[in-house]
This record gives C-alpha cells, sequence and structure tokens, in this order.
C-alpha cells in the first residue's frame, strides 16, 4: 500500500497538468476574491458575511470555475493512464486493484485538501488587505471558519467527482464533458423542469441534487434562491448529500476497477 501511494504521489506530482491547474486555480481564487471584497465593501461601506463568504469560497455559486479546476485535477490523474495506455503497466507493478484504488483516492483528496486551504487563506489575507476596517471581523468570525472548511470539502468531493468520472468512463474527453455539463446543464435541467407547477409535489428534491447540496455548505443564509423555490437544506444536511453522491461515484468505480480487464 505504501508502494502504491509512493507511485501516485510521484505521478500527480510529476503532471504537469496538475500545476497547470493549480496556478489557475490560485490566479482565479484571487482575482475573484479581490473584486468580491471591493464590491463588497462599496455596498455597504464594510464587508457582510455574505460578500465574505463569497470572496472565500472563490465565488462558487456565481462562478463555477474553480471547482472544475479541481476536477480536472482529478480527471487527469486517471485519465492519462488511459489516454497513453500506461494503465496495464501500473496494474502489472501493483496488482492489487483495491490498493490502487485507495491510494489514487487518498492521494488526489490529500493534495486537493492541502491546495483548497491555500486557496482559502489566499482569500483570506487579501480580504483583509482591501476589506476596510470591517473585513477582520467578518472574516474571522466562527461561521467563515465553518464556510471555508465547506470549501475544503467541496473542492476535495469536485477533484473526487473528477476522478471516478475518468475512471468510469476511462477516458479523458468523456469525463471532462461530464464534469462540466452535470453541475452546469443537467443539474439546471432538473431544477427547471422540478420547478413547473406540474411536478410540484416533487420540487423539494431540487435541493438534494449534488452540486447545489454542495454549495449549502459554503452558504450563510437560508433564504431560497427565488420566489417559490423549495428551502434549502442547512450546511451540514447539503455537505452529506453531496459527499453522500461523491462516495456512491466512488464505490461504483472501485467495483468496475477490480471487475473489469483494465
Amino acid at each position: 500500500m505504501t508502494s502504491a501511494l509512493r507511485y501516485e504521489w510521484v505521478r500527480l506530482s510529476t503532471l504537469r497538468s496538475t500545476w497547470w491547474l493549480i496556478g489557475m486555480s490560485a490566479v482565479a481564487q484571487g482575482l475573484l476574491a479581490l473584486v468580491i471584497t471591493l464590491d463588497g465593501k462599496s455596498r455597504g461601506g464594510s464587508l457582510d458575511d455574505q460578500s465574505a463568504a463569497l470572496a472565500l469560497s472563490g465565488g462558487t455559486g456565481l462562478i463555477p470555475l474553480i471547482f472544475v479546476f479541481m476536477g480536472l485535477i482529478g480527471v487527469f490523474a486517471t485519465g492519462h493512464e488511459y489516454r497513453y495506455g500506461t494503465i496495464r503497466t501500473t496494474l502489472t507493478a501493483f496488482p492489487r486493484r483495491t490498493h490502487l484504488w485507495t491510494a489514487k483516492t487518498l492521494v488526489v483528496a490529500a493534495a486537493v485538501a492541502v491546495v483548497a486551504a491555500l486557496l482559502a487563506a489566499e482569500s483570506l489575507a487579501i480580504g483583509l488587505l482591501v476589506g476596510g476596517p470591517g473585513a477582520g471581523e467578518a472574516l474571522m468570525s466562527a461561521t467563515m471558519g465553518r464556510v471555508a472548511a465547506g470549501y475544503v470539502v467541496f473542492l476535495v468531493v469536485c477533484a473526487l467527482f473528477g476522478l471516478t468520472l475518468a475512471g468510469i468512463t476511462r477516458g479523458i474527453p468523456a469525463a471532462i464533458v461530464l464534469l462540466i455539463i452535470l453541475p452546469m446543464i443537467i443539474e439546471g435541467l432538473v431544477s427547471l423542469i422540478l420547478g413547473m407547477d406540474a411536478f410540484a409535489s416533487m420540487r423539494s428534491l431540487s435541493a438534494y441534487l449534488p452540486f447545489t447540496a454542495g454549495e449549502r455548505m459554503m452558504a450563510v443564509t437560508s433564504e431560497p434562491p427565488f420566489d417559490g423555490a423549495p428551502p434549502p437544506l442547512r450546511p451540514l444536511t447539503g455537505g452529506l448529500v453531496f459527499t453522500a453522491y461523491g462516495a456512491a461515484l466512488l464505490a461504483l468505480w472501485g467495483a468496475l476497477f477490480t471487475k473489469r480487464d483494465a
């Protein structure tokens, strides 16, 4: 198991795409934190909780950007092996597939957790620098600690989504398409359908869609996003629902990984 962990870490850390995606995430996080903080400060004279939460979470809920970058780290972590056919060499070196599956999961989760914590710290530093006198009180509150922790969990599960989609589809293009259209198109389409009067009795189910539930970990308000929308989940409930989706996908990929020829 130790050898599998070391192998996966060396492979992930030597992929140029890993560092490109981390770099782009750092730039995007910094710019978004700066813009959101300045906007929040200009509207009320001091940074409010809503703006502080958006800044800490890289604008998640408004601009679906950084969680896609983290998902791509997961996609490339295993997708390259199928693209270049090196998965056979890997399985020859590590024939115990459950060990390899566990090592891939742990290495990607640990790496993205560290990156996500650094991204939240970056937003915190920018917010304190440009947010004005009241920024410290808003950004250093216990609620923002929960938001930052939720952001780390959210990005880790997004990366595992990418990892499992690449493992299930055994290719990079299909995994990338699914990673993008699931939260941005399919989930929105399902919410739209459930919002119709014909499906009024099922409307509350839209709160349990994966990314809708996951984003609740970074929420500071319990108000519905628009009139007629179902009551949103509590942050802890949303986090558990989102993590359950990720765990189910991981279990599916693990079952397929141990039964397929490669």
